[in-house]
């Protein structure tokens, strides 16, 4: 299985990180182990393979397991950022969605107001030049 398709399956990401070490240092590896199944849970699958990548991710950075502590601090400015992304992507799509068309009705009641109204000021000017 490879690291980017790791999908959603927090269970088999925490298997692959347990992998990377020589022995489990916890007092309660299946403790342990639930616990980071429930912080992976808590994340896209693309973050989660990110954490468990020997090169880049939570390998590279501990000698022994990391600490539940240690994943959530490493997962959550990833977290805080994507989700950063998402949002600034879903303003730039509302913004660039084409302005509602009026309807033919509105556009001729519209036209009809300015013409009224331009009759009226040159009414208006008309009675009020004086010579």
């Amino acid at each position: 299985m490879s690291f980017k398709n790791l999908g959603s399956l927090p269970t088999e990401a925490v298997a692959r990180l347990i992998g990377f070490y020589p022995a489990i240092n916890a007092s309660n590896p299946q403790a342990y182990a639930a616990g980071m199944i429930a912080l992976f849970s808590r994340y896209p699958a693309s973050l989660v393979a990110v954490a468990v990548d020997p090169v880049n991710g939570l390998p590279s950075l501990h000698d022994y397991l990391p600490s539940i502590k240690q994943a959530k601090e490493f997962l959550e400015p990833k977290y805080a950022q994507e989700l950063k992304l998402a949002e600034s992507e879903r303003r730039r799509r509302q913004q660039l969605l084409p302005a509602a068309g009026r309807d033919p009705q509105e556009k001729y009641r519209i036209s009809q107001g300015f013409r009224k109204l331009g009759e009226t000021l040159r009414a208006m000017n008309s009675g009020s030049v004086t010579g």
